[in-house]
């Protein structure tokens, strides 16, 4: 029995944009208790995705390569792959880490694109949750500020962060208001060492050679000084709003970082050995 004309034209329009989607929101399932997105390094332009009118439209130059990277790094020890969740689409079409009016701006591909970011976001912490009960979720930005260090935001701004470690362990409405909400209830440390101690993802970094925010050498940014503290995407995804996947806006310099590939690798490698003992740290348990 064949099918009415409008009907095989519905369908052959659905199919081609699902093909679309998918190639401008990649996604690939893991089996590692880590999340990665990749908001802002895609490149695609499509003609019939209109462009934004306001908001930041520069890319993340080499975070998807970087990324990468990562998942191969993480594959080498232990075993598994993370989830990923990687937008193709160049952030003057589509910018995931904000909330979806100022992200595509009224456009129907890019609104249809967003939810697919998002939406496998979501689905790949609850498969995590599902079958490890906790996870991390790492979302790789890049930024350029004139101080060229790793910055790991978890909703704690800037001003925040000039807070003693006393103060910071006695602020319960803050701690609650972070990305890492669930995970400062599992770890052992407290919740300025989880932050900025030695054993903190800024200082594991710091022992492998990389120069982090917050960490035991930078505990906080400064006076007048660029920092990323997390947007979107931590805010949706991390334990701050829902369940056991805690999450880290991962801000990458372009110096000695993302500027050539020698350096994308040594990144990548501190980040994954780094993230082995993180989570026996304060996951209390091992990754591989």
């Amino acid at each position: 029995m064949r099918l009415p004309f409008f009907l095989l034209l519905f369908s052959a329009v659905l199919h081609a944009q699902t093909f679309e989607l998918e190639k401008y929101i990649e996604v690939r399932s893991g089996t590692l208790p880590i999340v990665l997105t990749v908001p802002h390094g895609g490149s695609l332009k499509p003609d019939n995705v209109l462009a934004r009118r306001y908001g930041v439209t520069g890319t993340d130059s080499n975070t998807i390569p970087l990324s990468e990277m990562i998942i191969e790094e993480l594959q080498a020890r232990y075993g598994g792959k993370p989830h990923a969740i990687i937008s193709r689409l160049h952030r003057s079409k589509l910018d995931p880490n904000r909330e979806i009016k100022e992200a595509a701006q009224g456009d129907p591909t890019a609104e249809a694109a967003w939810h697919r970011f998002h939406d496998s976001a979501h689905e790949a912490c609850d498969a995590v949750m599902k079958k490890h009960g906790l996870g991390l979720l790492l979302d790789i930005h890049g930024h350029r500020h004139l101080d060229q260090r790793v910055e790991l935001g978890y909703l704690i701004k800037g001003e925040q962060l000039k807070a003693s470690d006393a103060e910071l362990n006695a602020n319960e409405a803050l701690i609650a208001a972070t990305s890492i909400r669930e995970l400062d209830k599992r770890s052992p440390q407290s919740f300025a060492e989880l932050v900025r101690g030695p054993q903190s993802l800024g200082g594991l970094l710091e022992f492998r050679g990389l120069r982090c925010l917050p960490s035991p050498t930078k505990a906080n940014p400064g006076i007048l000084a660029g920092y990323f503290s997390g947007a979107y995407s931590v805010t949706a995804h991390g334990s701050r709003e829902r369940g056991t996947v805690s999450a880290i806006q991962v801000e990458c310099p372009w110096n000695n970082v993302r500027d050539k590939p020698e350096h994308q690798r040594r990144f990548a490698q501190a980040l994954a050995d780094s993230l082995g003992v993180y989570f026996e740290i304060h996951f209390g348990r091992k990754l591989k």
